[in-house]
């Protein structure tokens, strides 16, 4: 894995514009991100660990396969993620966004103890995130990801498994219902820096690789 240094980021306070209208709406190079790595992301939602995931009768040991999977990417992509820059200057508190500790805690509720978590393989080939535009494409494709796994986390409520936000289910149920008001939040975030639309793309691009890549081994 390559070290990557803290993003240049620039201080001065930067003229807000927010979205048009009071619905949620995503800027265009977000569009742009799914249009470019559309392919990608329909491969990533045809994969076996994740399909059986929608399956009401999807078993333990499939579950637990998809925790283990998700964990050995989160463990290292999330700090890398939040060490990219001071995301506390854009009004984002990263705390608030953090899977991994909803991981351990679903992990925990299948019986894999703290001690066994370091025995979990953890993916290796992650996104440069050298620059602030490609901190923000990369996390543009962990935000988004939330959409699909609120979906998942509707299916596996009504499966044989029963999974919900305190029995095993926290990590598809993310954000809850403040889903849509935390994805705004950061698309305003990035609709208010002058990013450079290459660095973005490019990073979430990276991004949605090493989530395909990892999940698909």
């Amino acid at each position: 894995m390559n070290p990557n240094k803290p993003a240049q980021i620039d201080t001065k306070p930067q003229t807000e514009r927010p979205l048009p209208g009071d619905r949620f709406q995503m800027p265009g190079i977000f569009g742009k991100l799914l249009r470019e790595n559309s392919e990608t992301h329909d491969k990533l939602g045809e994969l076996s660990l994740l399909t059986a995931l929608s399956n009401p009768k999807v078993s333990r040991e499939q579950y637990l396969a998809a925790l283990k999977k998700m964990y050995g990417l989160y463990v290292v992509l999330e700090p890398m993620l939040e060490q990219s820059t001071n995301w506390g200057l854009f009004g984002i508190k990263f705390d608030e966004r953090r899977k991994l500790p909803l991981l351990e805690k679903d992990l925990r509720c299948f019986g894999v103890l703290s001690d066994e978590l370091t025995e979990i393989p953890v993916c290796e080939d992650l996104p440069q995130l050298d620059t602030l535009s490609k901190a923000l494409g990369c996390m543009a494709v962990v935000e988004g990801s939330t959409a699909g796994a609120t979906a998942t986390a509707q299916k596996l409520a009504v499966s044989e498994l029963g999974l919900k936000v305190d029995n095993g289910g926290a990590f598809f149920n993310n954000y809850g219902d403040k889903r849509n008001e935390m994805r705004a939040n950061f698309a305003r975030v990035v609709a208010q820096q002058n990013v450079n639309e290459v660095e973005f793309l490019s990073a979430g691009k990276e991004t949605f690789e090493t989530f395909y890549t990892w999940l698909s081994k």
